[in-house]
């Protein structure tokens, strides 16, 4: 892909130079009729009709080491014009000389006929010579001449208005053919690789030459031959190698050491000034060629970067603007903006900051207005391939001053340091609507969309609107922005109601893509949210407690939709107002019942861990707020229910005391009968009555000691000693 920018000395292309024929009829006997044949414009074929047909076969032989082209034009001429007899009265018509268009630059210029050197005079026309070749005799009716014409055409100098360049390096001219019809042929080293452009002509390789040919032609005023040739190999090379990254080799012809020298300055001292205006890191992992041209190759331009080639070719007339515009391109093309005149304006822009910057002047855009001659809407301005008009070349002319205008009053508006987080976001595809954390990646085209977009969301931009509006955009795309400005509008909204909250990308990703009826919807979407936020912060606030952050993790990262955040709002809501609720309960007065019912229990604890929970954005939140308030409201049954068990307790331990006295009553009643009984036994046996028994209670060391354990005296009167019968039984 090329880019050819700003315009240079706008080179329409010479075509056709043939050759105007002169006759002069001399009296022959009596009367003599003098006829001048001139054509009525220059450069032309002669009239038809003239009398005087002119063959001419052309020879071109370029010579770079002489820095010249020899042209030679071999003319036959033949007097075609019949005597004419009237009243006895002959007329003879006759030509003593011809009349041919030549090269402007043509010199040492010569005519002969055999050996004999004919009288040659020149004079100037407006972009060609007029030679005036005399013949040796006069030349009558069917008598025919031969004349060889020999000139040279020397290489302009280098910046010079001649169109002709000859060097070691490089060759370039424009081949005519001459005379009424004949041949061309035209001959340079093979060493050069040559094209021709214009008319046909066949190209043949042989040995050390190479020729273009081209016979018969007719056409001879409107026959041109645009030869263009060089020699890589016999350029000179000079590196630039910069410590940001930057290497180009400027390729310049060896005869213009001016031009290398300066190119080379302009781009040492500009690149790095240029790479920090830009903030972008160099794109190119090789060398870039910068090429030397012959400013009318450019087709009208002064420069031309060729995309993907890594070559930029830049005019021979050393435009300081041109060169530092044409090495910018290295950043912008389509692969940062798509659109012709966003980086040409880029470009100017840059170019003209730069050199302010270094010290080489100021630059700024010819004032341009919708009304002028060749006056479009930018985002219509395409390429034309060559500029072969006048009304192309005012297009072009308005094209790229109306492109600086719009881009160079962004940058002012903008500024340099926010301009480089536009160009930064362009070239890694960044969202323009950002919201939290690293910009997302999208997958849109770069076009003036994308640019109003980053220059109003990322440089603040102002007054983008109104610059698009004048300048780039046909009326139909009113409509659009229109669409836009209102969805901006309610987008500002948006961000004014959330804050520090930061729009998800379910909204952002709409609005960077246009789509402003879903963009417009997806606003209305959260900005509901963002009510049920603020409801949710005024009760947090009420309740004392810090509102949790996981709706603002929710609402923020949001993609697909927002139905994650309203779920977690709505639990939120409703948490809190549970919070609230048990609050109340908490802090009213307890009746009776309420304190018994509580005792045990914890409900300030509980309602604080609830609280906790709640700030934590814990899930169970509202079941522990819930859980509170059901503690206080149960609290009356609980009390009542404990009070009844206490009385019904207090009952049954009264009859058990009854009941224990009664049986230890009993036990007693057994423990004295049964001693009672012993006593009795004792005394049946001989035992001392003298003394009382002991109490077998009282004293439990006493002979009776057996008799106070309550087992021994619940089983009863011992057994009685055996009978002995005396048979040993």
């Amino acid at each position: 892909m090329t880019v050819p920018s700003r315009l240079g000395r706008i080179a329409i292309g010479r075509l056709a130079f043939g050759r105007l024929a002169f006759g002069r009829p001399a009296a022959a006997l009596v009367l003599a009729v003098a006829v001048l044949l001139v054509p009525s414009r220059a450069p032309s074929a002669a009239a038809a009709g003239d009398g005087l047909d002119l063959a001419a076969a052309a020879t071109y032989q370029v010579s770079p080491a002489a820095r010249l082209i020899h042209v030679t034009i071999d003319v036959t001429a033949k007097n075609t014009k019949p005597n004419r007899i009237s009243g006895g009265i002959i007329t003879r018509y006759f030509y003593d000389g011809a009349r041919l268009a030549i090269h402007a630059e043509a010199r040492n210029v010569a005519a002969r006929s055999g050996t004999a050197r004919l009288t040659a005079t020149t004079s100037d026309a407006e972009g060609f010579k007029i030679l005036d070749v005399r013949f040796r005799s006069s030349l009558f009716f069917g008598q025919t001449t031969k004349v060889r014409i020999t000139y040279d055409l020397p290489s302009g100098a280098p910046r010079s208005a001649s169109d002709v360049r000859v060097g070691t390096a490089f060759v370039t001219f424009v081949a005519w053919a001459f005379g009424d019809h004949g041949s061309v042929r035209i001959t340079l080293p093979s060493s050069f690789e040559a094209e021709a452009t214009g008319s046909t002509a066949t190209k043949t390789t042989s040995g050390s030459s190479t020729v273009f040919r081209a016979a018969n032609i007719t056409d001879v005023g409107t026959w041109y031959l645009i030869v263009n040739a060089e020699r890589k190999s016999a350029l000179t090379s000079q590196r630039v190698d910069l410590p940001g990254g930057e290497h180009m080799v400027v390729r310049a012809w060896p005869e213009d050491v001016d031009w290398s020298a300066r190119v080379r300055e302009l781009l040492t001292r500009g690149l790095p000034e240029l790479a920090e205006l830009t903030g972008l890191d160099w794109p190119v992992s090789g060398d870039i060629n910068v090429f030397e041209v012959h400013t009318p190759l450019l087709e009208g331009y002064s420069g031309q970067f060729f995309v993907g080639e890594d070559r930029i070719e830049i005019s021979e007339d050393l435009d300081d603007l041109t060169i530092i515009h044409e090495a910018s391109h290295a950043w912008f093309t389509n692969e940062l903006f798509l659109g012709r005149w966003i980086n040409e304006g880029f470009a100017d822009t840059y170019a003209a900051e730069t050199l302010h910057q270094i010290g080489e002047g100021e630059f700024q855009p010819d004032r341009v207005s919708s009304t002028d001659a060749g006056a479009i809407k930018l985002d219509g301005w395409v390429h034309p391939g060559r500029i072969t008009d006048e009304a192309t070349q005012k297009r072009e002319q308005f094209g790229y001053e109306a492109s600086w205008t719009v881009i160079r009053a962004l940058y002012v508006e903008v500024g340099s340091a926010q301009m480089r987080h536009v160009l930064s976001a362009a070239e890694h595809d960044q969202i323009a609507y950002q919201g939290i954390g690293e910009p997302e990646t999208i997958r849109t085209t770069n076009d003036w969309r994308r640019l109003l977009d980053l220059v109003d969301e990322l440089g603040k931009a102002q007054h983008a609107d109104e610059l698009f509006r004048r300048w780039v955009l046909a009326p139909g795309s009113a409509a659009e922005l229109d669409a836009r400005a209102d969805a901006r509008t309610a987008y500002a909204g948006l961000v004014t109601a959330g804050g520090p909250w930061r729009p998800p990308f379910y909204v952002r990703e709409p609005m960077s893509s246009w789509r402003f009826d879903v963009a417009t919807e997806r606003i209305a979407e959260a900005s509901a949210l963002l009510a049920k936020r603020d409801e949710i912060a005024k009760l947090a606030a009420g309740l004392g407690v810090a509102a949790p952050t996981g709706l603002r993790d929710a609402y923020q990262t949001a993609k697909e939709s927002l139905d994650a955040a309203k779920s977690l709002a709505t639990a939120e809501l409703a948490a809190a107002n549970a919070l609230n609720v048990a609050i109340s309960a908490v802090a009213a007065p307890r009746a009776p019942f309420v304190a018994i019912g509580l005792l045990g229990t914890t409900p300030e604890a509980d309602l604080a861990a609830a609280r906790d929970a709640f700030a934590n954005g814990s899930a169970d939140a509202e079941a522990r707020a819930v859980a509170v308030t059901a503690l206080i409201d149960g609290a009356v049954e609980v009390g009542r229910g404990r009070l009844t068990a206490a009385v019904l307790g207090l009952a049954v331990a009264i009859v058990l005391l009854i009941a224990l006295v009664v049986v230890l009553w009993r036990r007693r009643r057994r423990r004295r009968a049964a001693v009672a009984a012993s006593l009795a036994i004792v005394e049946a046996d001989g035992t001392t009555l003298g003394r009382p028994p002991a109490d077998p209670v009282a004293d439990p060391t006493g002979p009776y000691a057996t008799l106070a354990d309550p087992a021994a005296a619940d089983a009863g009167p011992a057994p009685p000693p055996p009978e002995d019968h005396g048979d040993g039984s």
